[in-house]
């Protein structure tokens, strides 16, 4: 439970992957990812469902863009 936050939708990047978190009526779920479209599209749905405004894109960390080298 996560009492007294609004309802939200949020895309973060740990450990090489994308957490899609949700709260939803003080509860919270996650959802995990691998690829990066995939986490903004399902969070994008989701915020859709529960009629909150669309949010830009989280951007991708330097380190997991694919073909390219961490500096």
């Amino acid at each position: 439970m996560v009492s007294g936050e609004p309802d939200s939708v949020r895309v973060k990047a740990i450990n090489g992957q994308w957490i899609v978190r949700i709260v939803e009526g003080g509860r919270l779920a996650q959802q995990v990812f691998d690829i990066h479209a995939q986490a903004e599209s399902f969070a994008e749905e989701e915020r859709l469902r529960l009629g909150l405004p669309g949010e830009p894109p989280t951007e991708e960390a330097p380190h997991m863009r694919r073909g390219r080298w961490a500096r």
